[in-house]
């Protein structure tokens, strides 16, 4: 019998990988111990070693979950066929862009292996071709999606550190509009994750008001299905799992958020009840009807929240329920009557910040039920800004002489004031909504 951690490790697997291959039953554990530990059998390393080779070959997880389900041997040869022909394919087109770069840039050399390559050289030479910015940013947005690792490794060879590969990966997987803000430049990014890598928590909120708001959640089974997105290093995901006893799917597009996560998760003792993934919050990777619960504190705005609502309905079992976090105007007076300093300051900063009861308004309106919602407590807004001004001058003398390192810490230092100068006016809301 083999635990999850020794299977993982023969095959050069992470736990969380064997979890989620659980959670979506690709591999079941032949049993369970009285302690609720996962045993695979002999049997299912074997499966394991079969759904290895599938991969290897590029084979999609759903593809292989019915290959694996077909005892006819036709049907795995088929879908051998059909990936081959896919190979094919994506051969002929990285050979096109090849040819299409090398003519574009009219430099052959170019395509030797052992060219010495860096960052600025490559940016001025697409420059000097015509690529604008944007061009720039949709060919990252394209690399990333098409082939995740390879880009990673074409910006290794660009001798561009790690922190800020991270961040422009995670522009790239998540290119919403809330980024767009004239400076989606790689340094821009890295500087702006830099800042929140080392924040207790990466927005308002505690263990209680995580607690509060799963408690408002009906009828959800004995160890839910969790899907949390936007999961930062774990400050919601940890009570989570502690709180509801089920399986939490946590995802994040910032790898360094993702692996404290990871490590918050093993010190607490819940790793076996968390799978990590790096998922984009706009392009869920999952079957519908997948989830118990979804999950999102303070990230939902990124997507914005009424296209949120639309898109993560889909992902939720019937009579599943919706839990998000939102900044929020306190009420339509307050929001009239408030000083045109913050007016102007989150017409730019948040311009879709609406009332708690407009959140409602549109959940209802996409089809959910309104289960109930609350304000955070202002102690929790209070422990994070001074978290935040805490790193803003752990970081200024690092960041602070960079021009986008002094746009992040300038207007971050601006939004605390804001807050301090003017309590009432706005807070951060759970909305709990049920499908």
């Amino acid at each position: 019998m083999y635990t999850v951690g020794r299977l993982a490790k023969k095959h050069g697997l992470s736990r969380s990988t064997l979890l989620y291959y659980d959670r979506i039953g690709l591999l079941r554990p032949n049993g369970h111990t009285k302690g609720e530990y996962r045993q695979y059998s002999d049997e299912d390393d074997i499966h394991l070693t079969r759904i290895c080779e599938y991969r290897r070959a590029g084979i999609s997880l759903k593809a292989i979950g019915d290959m694996l389900d077909d005892q006819a041997e036709t049907g795995v040869a088929t879908t051998l066929e059909n990936r081959l022909s896919e190979l094919n394919r994506e051969m002929d087109t990285l050979r096109e862009q090849q040819r299409f770069i090398t003519n574009l840039l009219g430099r052959a050399d170019l395509l030797n292996e052992q060219q010495v390559m860096d960052k600025a050289t490559w940016v001025s030479l697409l420059s000097s071709a015509g690529f604008s910015e944007k061009d720039m940013r949709r060919w990252h947005v394209q690399f990333e999606k098409s082939a995740p690792d390879k880009h990673a490794d074409f910006l290794r060879r660009l001798h561009i550190p790690e922190g800020e590969i991270s961040a422009i990966r995670a522009m790239a997987a998540a290119p919403h509009a809330i980024f767009n803000i004239n400076k989606e430049s790689g340094k821009f990014m890295e500087i702006f994750f830099k800042i929140y890598e080392g924040l207790d928590r990466e927005g308002p909120g505690s263990f209680a008001m995580t607690q509060r708001a799963y408690d408002m959640c009906t009828d959800l089974p004995e160890k839910p299905e969790i899907l949390e997105l936007g999961c930062g290093s774990g400050g919601a995901t940890i009570p989570l799992a502690q709180i509801s006893n089920g399986i939490v799917t946590a995802t994040e597009i910032y790898h360094p958020f993702l692996e404290k996560m990871v490590e918050n998760a093993k010190k607490a003792g819940v790793e076996d009840r968390i799978i990590a993934a790096v998922m984009d919050m706009g392009e869920i990777q999952a079957e519908p009807e997948s989830f118990d619960l979804i999950w999102c504190e303070g990230a939902a705005y990124i997507l914005g929240v009424d296209k949120a609502l639309e898109q993560w309905k889909h992902y939720l079992k019937p009579g599943g329920c919706l839990c998000i976090s939102d900044a929020v105007w306190l009420s339509d007076d307050i929001r009239d009557n408030t000083p045109e300093e913050v007016k102007n300051f989150w017409a730019e900063g948040y311009p879709a910040m609406r009332t708690a009861e407009e959140n409602n308004r549109a959940g209802e309106a996409a089809g959910y039920t309104t289960l109930g919602n609350f304000t955070i407590d202002t102690a929790c807004w209070d422990a994070f800004y001074n978290d935040v001004e805490r790193r803003m001058n752990e970081i200024e003398s690092t960041y602070g002489t960079d021009p986008n390192g002094r746009a992040i810490i300038g207007m971050t230092r601006k939004e605390i004031a804001q807050y301090r100068d003017y309590p009432g006016t706005y807070g951060y809301e759970f909305h709990v909504f049920k499908k």
